[in-house]
């Protein structure tokens, strides 16, 4: 009887948990570049800046759960300065935070339905990278290994480059600077 009393508490256990997932759900998975360096060693590099296409690849899982009041349409992808830092430090010096630029592009799965805004300068609020917004009526959920954006990173670039200026004048040092990214869901009850 002290057996079964156990069981049945445990299978109400595991079906009160599987009943109560009804949110909608998001997720950000990396499959590669989490340390992106820029190793200014030239003249030239300091002058011209860095690019970094395609550092970072980033798998996106969004899940819809149908519930009434809750539709998922899509996501917006914004980024900052990990807990609002102000500067890129070094061990003596500092930078700009806009010294590095960042652009979300769609890697693989997203189609039309992407949107990028183009490179955007890292700052200590949230900057919106890029959206996604289902147009074809009902949405898909999306998987991680079937839906990537790939971040890029340029620093140093010349205003003429379309960056926000060169490095050349700036003191050498190692400089670092975490960047958080926010994966926000869209739709109606969010």
């Amino acid at each position: 009887m002290r057996s079964r009393t156990w069981l049945f508490l445990l299978l109400l256990f595991l079906a009160s948990g599987a009943a109560s997932q009804e949110w909608n759900y998001a997720r950000l998975v990396l499959i590669y570049g989490g340390n992106i360096p820029f190793n200014f060693n030239s003249i030239k590099r300091y002058a011209d800046g860095m690019e970094i296409e395609d550092g970072t690849i980033l798998g996106v899982t969004l899940a819809d759960s149908a519930q009434p009041g809750k539709t998922l349409t899509g996501f917006e992808l914004s980024v900052r300065a990990f807990n609002g830092a102000t500067e890129i430090l070094g061990e003596a010096n500092s930078l700009d935070l806009n010294m590095i630029r960042i652009k979300a592009e769609d890697y693989l799965g997203f189609g039309t339905d992407f949107t990028s805004e183009g490179y955007q300068d890292l700052s200590p609020g949230f900057v919106l990278l890029c959206t996604y917004e289902d147009t074809d009526g009902g949405f898909d959920d999306l998987v991680w290994d079937t839906h990537q954006l790939s971040i890029s990173y340029e620093c140093g670039k010349p205003v003429a480059a379309g960056g926000n200026g060169s490095l050349l004048g700036e003191p050498p040092d190692y400089y670092q600077v975490e960047v958080e990214l926010e994966l926000v869901p869209t739709g109606g009850g969010f």
